[in-house]
């Protein structure tokens, strides 16, 4: 790993670490924020459920005090039994205990038996016979109750009775919907007097905290949040926001405690979250850092193997060149070989001729030498046509073109090879149209065309017994064919028959330069029609085409 590569590593990592510290710490500050205003709701409900709850009770203590059949059962002379009463209001009201009291805290009457040497305490009777609410938290045989107390109507001002309503907060809690915190009331000594949790009551939270039922490490702030830790021997959550709120007509103070576990896997969800797109941020990163470098490898190597290609391309246009220069020193010593073999045939011809033609004159017989003379210029316009053919097809000159009869050309072509046919043994098979079929061409380049057909024909079949030529003139539509067929031994490369210099034959005696046919080619074309060739089951068929010449006006 380069040094580099480490820096920007170690850089990354860095700045990763940052921002996931940053990340949780905002989170789980939001979502503790987030659970303190659901838990001030939660809170919210349960202190008004609380006393609505109570205040049936504190409306029944007035409406009992209020009624005048109580006034009366403390008269000696009414003598009126209330027990009756205060045991249907018991029921009906789901109270756990309803009395009539002295003025001493006597019951006098109850909706409970055997109550009657009971003595409530001063506070509730004093605050009574002083006109007031009477009000208290209570236990009685380690029962949780609040109790009402009110001054009877009718009495004098201190009063010839109480009454005094108990309200069972078990019976009261057992009402409460369930909800996941716990919520706890304590009483103005720090005992849980009520709470959704029934393991949670008649614990203390005042006093020594080696004695305390509800110990606490902390507080600690925290994002924004205070958060207490319990001991884990309670039936706490271990770390918890506490949400209080004071109810002073009741003398309690409510609390919830929020459990911050559930907080705190959600914030490490996001936070791991956010370290696994910062993770797939890094990979994507190290990805396209790679891809930069294998790119770049690449084309340094594509321009190596560039350079590579154009250096062997040189090399190879070298060789290829000396490799032409070879081919074109072979293929002129077999020009020059043909060439000396096609001209000292008419050469050697010349010379004969010449020298009858001087026996004859010596001896006076001037008509042979005329004839001999005439033959010496046939020859001469024979090597004449040689040469200029040679030229024409090294230098493509443009020669022009007349209205050429091409049924006239090739019955000349045919009476000039007439005898080589004859010699051959070649049956001639001839189908031509009886008027004349003109076309755009010269004639002479044109004839030279047809005696290399026939010329090439005649010499495929000097090894086959049953020989036969064919040729065929047709017209069709706006062009000319001309169909030149043999029974030889066929075309072996037909790619390459039409090639300069390409010849399966041996120098020598009535043999050629391999050019004939690639002339031929040249002058087809010239003449603007096409020359084609093709293997037969037996033989070949070599096939001129050639544009239909318009009339002479």
């Amino acid at each position: 790993m380069s040094r580099s590569i480490l820096i920007s590593f170690v850089a990354y990592l860095i700045v990763a670490t940052g921002v996931a510290t940053w990340v949780y710490h905002d989170a789980l500050r939001t979502a503790l924020a987030d659970d303190r205003e659901t838990g001030q709701v939660r809170l919210s409900e349960a202190t008004s459920r609380l006393r609505g709850q109570l205040d049936i009770f504190r409306a029944l203590v007035n409406i009992i005090a209020a009624t005048p059949r109580m006034a009366q059962s403390f008269n000696p002379e009414t003598n009126v039994d209330v027990r009756s009463d205060l045991t249907a209001l018991h029921l009906t009201y789901g109270a756990w205990e309803i009395d009539l009291v002295n003025p001493d805290g006597q019951v006098v009457a109850s909706s409970s038996p055997n109550q009657n040497d009971k003595v409530y305490s001063s506070g509730l009777v004093w605050a009574a016979k002083n006109g007031r609410l009477g009000y208290a938290i209570e236990l009685e045989d380690g029962r949780r109750l609040i109790r009402f107390s009110r001054r009877i109507s009718g009495s004098a001002s201190t009063g010839i009775g109480l009454v005094v309503v108990s309200a069972d907060l078990a019976a009261l809690e057992f009402e409460w919907p369930i909800i996941p915190e716990p919520i706890i009331f304590f009483d103005v000594e720090g005992l849980s007097m009520s709470s959704n949790r029934p393991g949670l009551l008649l614990m203390s939270n005042a006093g020594d905290p080696e004695e305390a039922r509800f110990p606490v490490n902390g507080p600690q702030d925290v994002a924004d949040a205070r958060l207490w830790k319990f001991a884990p021997a309670n039936k706490l959550p271990h770390e918890v926001q506490i949400l209080s709120a004071d109810i002073p007509q009741l003398q309690l103070t409510a609390k919830i405690l929020l459990n911050t576990r559930n907080t705190r896997a959600t914030v490490l969800l996001r936070t791991g979250l956010a370290v696994a797109l910062l993770i797939a941020l890094a990979l994507i990163g190290a990805i396209f850092v790679q891809q930069r470098r294998r790119l770049a490898l690449e084309s340094r190597h594509s321009a190596t193997l560039e350079q590579r290609v154009e250096e062997r391309t040189v090399e190879l246009q070298v060789a290829q060149d000396e490799l032409v220069k070879s081919s074109n020193l072979a293929a002129l010593g077999r020009l020059s070989a043909g060439v000396s073999h096609e001209l000292n045939q008419p050469l050697a011809a010349i010379l004969n001729f010449a020298d009858n033609g001087r026996r004859l004159i010596d001896r006076s017989r001037t008509s042979e030498a005329a004839e001999n003379l005439t033959l010496i210029t046939d020859q001469i316009r024979r090597i004449t046509r040689i040469i200029g053919n040679l030229r024409a097809f090294a230098r493509q000159e443009h020669t022009p073109t007349d209205r050429i009869d091409l049924n006239s050309v090739v019955k000349q072509a045919i009476t000039l090879t007439q005898s080589d046919v004859a010699s051959s043994g070649v049956t001639l098979n001839l189908s031509l149209p009886e008027h004349a079929v003109f076309v755009m061409a010269g004639k002479i380049r044109l004839e030279q065309v047809v005696l290399n057909l026939v010329s090439n024909a005649l010499d495929a079949m000097q090894t086959i017994q049953d020989k036969t030529l064919t040729i065929v003139l047709e017209e069709m539509d706006e062009q000319v064919m001309l169909s030149v067929r043999d029974s030889g031994t066929g075309i072996q490369d037909p790619t390459k028959v039409f090639e300069p210099f390409y010849t399966t034959k041996e120098l020598g005696s009535s043999k050629g330069l391999g050019m004939g046919l690639a002339l031929s080619f040249g002058l087809v074309a010239s003449f603007g029609g096409n020359l084609s060739c093709r293997n037969l089951e037996n033989g070949a068929e070599f096939i001129v085409t050639l544009p239909v010449a318009g009339d002479a006006s």
